[in-house]
C-alpha cells in the first residue's frame, strides 16, 4: 500500500511518469483506505491546495458507498467533493460546481463519453481551469473498448435503415450475407457507408428514436465505427458470425494514473499493456487463502448449460443451502434466460419456503459490492465465459492489433480466456466473507462452484486462492463402498469416544476391517472418497514428515 500511496504522491507534486500504475493488492487488504487516507491529507496540505484529484468509480452504488466513506473518514468538507454522475441526487451529495471542488468523483461511464478526446481539453473534468493531476481509476481498466459485432444485431438495424436510404438497406444486407459466408478467422473490410451512401451515424440515431433499445443504438454506432477498416471475422459454435475490432473510449491523456484492480494480478489484459511500456505494476503481497474451502462440481456451469439443465442446478444449489439452514449464504447465478426463465426464482422454489438467509448476485454485477462479507458460505452458480469473438476483442483492444496486421493465435485467446476466468472466480468470491482479512489471510470460507474440470478450475483456484483447500462437490453426496466404507464406519465410532488429538494407527484400522496393512494404505488411504470423508470427520493424517503412521482426531 506504501507504492499506491508514493504513486499518488507523485502525481501530486508532479513527478510521476506518464503512465499507469497497477495497484493489484488482494480484495480487504486497505487499498480504499490508503485512498481515504491520502484524500486526507491532499486537502488538508497547504502546499497542494491547487493539485485536483479524480476518482473514476464502476457503477453509482459505488460512488454513494465512496462519497459515504470519506465522509465517515473525516475526509472531506462539502466544498472539497463534487459528484458527477448522470443522477442528480448523487451529483447534490457534493458541491453544486465540480470544477471548484478539489476533489472530482465520477465514474467510467463519463470518461467513456469522451470518444478519445483529451482529458486535457475538458472544462468539465478540470480544477481551477488546470487538469486534475491526481487520478485514480477503481477495479478494471481497459484502454479501448472491445467491440464484437453480431450479424444478427446488424439485421436488426434494417427496418431502420429502410426508412433512410433503400440502398444502404441493400448494401448492408449485401455485407451480411458476404460476412456469413466467409470462414472462421478471416479477415474482412467493411463497407464505408458514410463515403457510399451519405449516411453519417447521427442521421442513423435519429431515425431510430428515443425509444430504441439501446442495444440497436450500439449496434449502429460500432458499425459505423467499423465502415471501411479491415476487421476479423469469427464464427461461434452455433453459427453466429461476429465483427471484431476494438474501438477508443478513453481519452488519450489518462495517464498518469493509478488503478487499483485486485485483478491485476491474474488478468492477461494487464500483461499486455505491460509489454506495451503503458503500464507499470507496483508491489503486490497476496493474501493466503488457506482457510477457504472451494467445492467443485464437474459440471459445465456456462449459460448454455443453465439454459438446457437450469431446474437440475438450481435444485442442487437449493439443497446445498439447506445442509446448513441456519448460517447465511451468497448465490451468483445468471441473468434470467428466455426460456429457462429466472434462475434466483427456480432456486428459491427449491428452497420450499424454508426460512433461510440467502443473498444473491447475478453475473455482471458481482463486482465492487461489500454488502455481502459477512457470509461464509457462497455459491457460484454457473460461471461466466465469453464467445471467442470477445476474447479476441479483448487482446486486439489492450495490445493493439487491428486485424489488418496480424492473426490472434489461438495460444494467446487461451492466457485471455484463462485470465478473465480468474479475474470473474477472485471478484464473485470476495462479495462473501473470503474478502475479510484475518491476519494475513482470510476468515474460515466454504464456497461451491458448478464447472466443468476441462476449464482447469483446479489451476485457476490455485493461482487466484494460494492456500485454498480444493474438493469434489458431489450432488449425489459421498458414495463409500467396499473397505472405504468399512474403515470410515470403523473411525467414525471411534470418533464418538475418544478425546480429540487421538491417533489410532493405520495398522490398528487394517486389521480391524479385514486388511493387509500394505494393501490398506494402497486401496483405501489413497481413494479420493476416503480423503474427502475423513476431512468431513474432522480427521488428519499424523506422524513423521516423511512418513504418515496414524490417523489423528
Amino acid at each position: 500500500m506504501s507504492d499506491q500511496a508514493k504513486a499518488m504522491e507523485a502525481m501530486a507534486n508532479g513527478t510521476a511518469q506518464p503512465c499507469l500504475y497497477l495497484s493489484s493488492l488482494d480484495p480487504g487488504v486497505g487499498k480504499t483506505q490508503t485512498l481515504y487516507a491520502f484524500v486526507r491529507n491532499l486537502v488538508r496540505s497547504p502546499a497542494h491546495a491547487g493539485v485536483g484529484l479524480l476518482i473514476c468509480l464502476g457503477r453509482l452504488e459505488e460512488v454513494r458507498s465512496f462519497v459515504k466513506g470519506m465522509n465517515a473518514f473525516g475526509v472531506l468538507t462539502p466544498t472539497a467533493v463534487a459528484v458527477m454522475t448522470s443522477d442528480p441526487t448523487l451529483n447534490a451529495l457534493g458541491h453544486p460546481v465540480p470544477q471548484e471542488a478539489q476533489v472530482l468523483v465520477t465514474t467510467h461511464q463519463r470518461l467513456e463519453q469522451m470518444r478519445g478526446r483529451r482529458l486535457s481539453d475538458a472544462a468539465a473534468f478540470s480544477y481551477r481551469r488546470k487538469p486534475r493531476a491526481v487520478r485514480v481509476w477503481d477495479e478494471s481498466f481497459l484502454p479501448a473498448r472491445a467491440v464484437v459485432l453480431n450479424t444478427n444485431v446488424i439485421a436488426g438495424l434494417l427496418e431502420t435503415l429502410s426508412t433512410i436510404n433503400p440502398d444502404l438497406r441493400s448494401g448492408i444486407m449485401a455485407m451480411v450475407n458476404e460476412v456469413e459466408g466467409l470462414p472462421d478467422n478471416s479477415t474482412y473490410t467493411v463497407p464505408d457507408f458514410m463515403a457510399e451512401f451519405g449516411v453519417g451515424l447521427p442521421k442513423v440515431v435519429r431515425a431510430m428514436g428515443r425509444k430504441a433499445p439501446t442495444r440497436l443504438k450500439d449496434a449502429a454506432a460500432d458499425l459505423w465505427h467499423l465502415s471501411g477498416r479491415t476487421v476479423s471475422v469469427r464464427c461461434g459454435n452455433r453459427k453466429d458470425w461476429a465483427l471484431v475490432d476494438y474501438r477508443d473510449s478513453l481519452p488519450p491523456d489518462m495517464a498518469p494514473m493509478l488503478i487499483l484492480d485486485a485483478s491485476g494480478r491474474v488478468r492477461a489484459t494487464y500483461c499486455d499493456m505491460e509489454d506495451r511500456g503503458l503500464l507499470v505494476r507496483l508491489q503486490s503481497a497476496v493474501k493466503r487463502y488457506d482457510n477457504l474451502t472451494v467445492n467443485l462440481w464437474d459440471k459445465g456451469g456456462g449459460k448454455s448449460s443453465f439454459a438446457l439443465h437450469g431446474d437440475e442446478l438450481c435444485k442442487e444449489v437449493a439443497r446445498m443451502v439447506l445442509t446448513k439452514p441456519q448460517e447465511p449464504w451468497l448465490v451468483v447465478v445468471h441473468k434470467p434466460h428466455p426460456t429457462s426463465g429466472d434462475y434466483e426464482r427456480l432456486i428459491r422454489q427449491h428452497l420450499q419456503g424454508a426460512d433461510v438467509d440467502v443473498g444473491f448476485l447475478t453475473w455482471g454485477n458481482h463486482m465492487a459490492t461489500n454488502a455481502y462479507v459477512d457470509r461464509p458460505n457462497v455459491i457460484l452458480a454457473g460461471t461466466l465465459f465469453y464467445g471467442t469473438a470477445q476474447y479476441e476483442a479483448l487482446k486486439r483492444s489492450v495490445a493493439d492489433q487491428r486485424a489488418i496486421d496480424a492473426c490472434v493465435s489461438a495460444e494467446a485467446l487461451v492466457h485471455v480466456k484463462a485470465g478473465e476466468t480468474m479475474h470473474h472466480l477472485l471478484q464473485a468470491l470476495c462479495r462473501a466473507s473470503v474478502r475479510r482479512c484475518v491476519g494475513d489471510g482470510c476468515p474460515p470460507t466454504n464456497a461451491y462452484i458448478i464447472g466443468a474440470n476441462r476449464h482447469d478450475f483446479q489451476g485457476a483456484l490455485a493461482e487466484v486462492f494460494p492456500g485454498a483447500r480444493v474438493r469434489p462437490w458431489r450432488p449425489e453426496g459421498l458414495m463409500l463402498t467396499g473397505y472405504v466404507s468399512k474403515a470410515i464406519a470403523y473411525l467414525s465410532e471411534i470418533a464418538k469416544i475418544v478425546q480429540a488429538g487421538t491417533k489410532v494407527r493405520f495398522k490398528q484400522v487394517a486389521q480391524a476391517i479385514g486388511m493387509k496393512p500394505e494393501n490398506f494404505n494402497k486401496d483405501v488411504r489413497e481413494h479420493p472418497a476416503f480423503s474427502e470423508a475423513l476431512y468431513e470427520l474432522g480427521i488428519v493424517e499424523a506422524g513423521g514428515a516423511s512418513r504418515k503412521t496414524s490417523f489423528q482426531f
